[in-house]
């Protein structure tokens, strides 16, 4: 009935400015959490106990982001507004900045393992090859399952989330009369 519910209406421009507010709060926490992690472990050398609740804030805030936009289904609008103005596709950049990171930290390893722990030359040489060839295979595959099967997943879950509001939406209609 409703007839004692009090319908609240608000100003778009409030919400909108409230919205924003609350994007600045996530982001003055988020940096704090970085920065607090950066002093804590680098700084005073805590130790990563001291971290945990940084990390916590950290990766559980960015889980339930990716579980609230997928299940809203803003993850395949992002993507399709992205692909409508971008000439690479955002799969396409998954792909390639999986490749890089892969390449990238393989070879930062492999440089690292050559410069720190090889004695001569022909060991340094032997150090690197090893290092980065290892390297790759484990982090290139890593990248390419977590950034582009993770980012296809996520589109098709909301894209199926999107169907399923739009179904729900529409089943309303068979009950008027026409």
């Amino acid at each position: 009935m409703g007839i004692f519910k009090k319908k609240n209406i608000e100003d778009e421009r409030i919400t909108n400015t409230k919205n924003k507010i609350y994007t600045e709060v996530y982001s003055l926490v988020m940096a704090i959490s970085g920065i607090s992690i950066f002093l804590k472990y680098f700084i005073y050398n805590l130790g990563p106990k001291s971290i945990i609740t940084e990390l916590t804030i950290l990766i559980a805030s960015g889980v339930y982001y990716v579980y609230r936009s997928t299940s809203l289904g803003i993850v395949s609008a992002e993507i399709e507004m992205h692909d409508r103005k971008s000439k690479w596709s955002q799969q396409k950049k998954n792909l390639l900045s999986s490749i890089v990171l892969g390449i990238g930290i393989a070879l930062l390893f492999g440089i690292n393992s050559a410069v720190q722990y090889a004695e001569g030359v022909n060991q340094s040489i032997s150090y690197f090859l090893l290092t980065t060839f290892i390297s790759l295979l484990i982090y290139l595959p890593f990248f390419l399952i977590f950034l582009v099967v993770g980012g296809v997943i996520l589109k098709k879950k909301s894209e199926k989330a999107i169907n399923k509001m739009l179904e729900d939406d529409n089943s309303g209609d068979n009950d008027e009369k026409y």
